[in-house]
């Protein structure tokens, strides 16, 4: 089954702080998913050449993190990728990014929705829209999609507090 599990850090006082309780909070929602500790995890995480981390032996697994929420994608069937964005970060040269990644059929679909849609196949690894694509909901004012290569069709949702 599909795991997807998030957290919100609190408010911090600059990026770079934020940026790093992000990054934290994504860590430990891997670590309670997998029952490691954060020093195992550690030692155990590997990089493929994309630098995407992986676990040797599994779960397939997907961090993304935006504003200030943490989102974790964690699959034991195959590869996985998921994104989240915040509604109110705004998105630069929206009309560049919608030439490049647009589809046909995506006309009446959002630039951000098509760029989340996106960054979730880049970081599945797999060919852009082979995967199953996941529009799982968020608290307000996040967006985030979840590509996964084998779905059974029902995924579990959890906001964790640290």
């Amino acid at each position: 089954m599909l795991r997807l599990a998030y957290t919100i850090i609190p408010e911090q006082p600059n990026r770079r702080a934020a940026q790093i309780a992000l990054h934290r909070a994504g860590r430990l929602l891997l670590c309670e998913a997998t029952g490691l500790n954060l020093k195992k995890l550690e030692e155990q995480l590997r990089f493929r050449p994309s630098r995407k981390p992986y676990l040797p032996g599994g779960p397939f697994f997907s961090i993304s993190h935006s504003g200030r929420l943490a989102l974790l994608a964690l699959s034991g069937e195959g590869e996985v990728g998921c994104d989240v964005e915040d509604l109110l970060r705004p998105l630069r040269c929206e009309e560049k990014i919608r030439e490049k990644i647009a589809r046909p059929g995506d006309e009446n679909e959002p630039t951000l929705s098509l760029w989340v849609r996106h960054e979730a196949e880049y970081k599945s690894g797999l060919p852009a829209g082979q995967g199953v694509l996941l529009r799982p909901p968020m608290p307000e004012g996040y967006l985030a999609c979840v590509v996964c290569e084998k779905y059974s069709g029902e995924f579990e949702l959890q906001e964790k507090y640290f």
